[in-house]
């Protein structure tokens, strides 16, 4: 694992990000908002301090919750950034890092809503709802 800068993007690179803060956490998010929003059984997620976090490319947003905005890249989808509208804090996928191996997960939150053939066996802290 390494320290700032962080950088990603999407998949065809028209969203870029950079971080120049170490993250508050990277965790891995099991509730529905998130499979939804997602596609995928959980949303791996770095969140930064959100004026840490330079933004480029057009990107579509919505709202997938009363307090968090998601957005994605406005050409290919891939789903970038969740804003929670009442925390200084940017969620960033932990997929679009440039170098995947730079930070890895510390914990599992909302495992209450969990899919039941996902397994849990990495030894890290789960919390039933937020942590």
């Amino acid at each position: 694992m390494s320290g700032p800068p962080y950088a990603g993007g999407c998949q065809c690179g028209q969203v870029r990000w950079r971080a120049s803060a170490a993250p508050e956490n990277v965790r891995l998010c099991h509730c529905r908002n998130c499979q939804r929003a997602t596609g995928g059984p959980y949303f791996a997620r770095i969140l930064f301090p959100a004026q840490a976090v330079e933004r480029s490319g057009e990107t579509t947003a919505w709202a997938s919750s009363h307090r968090l905005v998601r957005q994605a890249c406005a050409r290919c989808g891939t789903p970038v950034f969740a804003e929670p509208n009442d925390a200084p804090y940017l969620a960033v996928s932990l997929a679009t890092l440039d170098e995947p191996g730079a930070l890895a997960p510390g914990s599992h939150i909302w495992v209450s809503r969990k899919l039941d053939w996902v397994v849990i066996d990495d030894g890290l802290p789960q919390f039933l709802e937020g942590a």
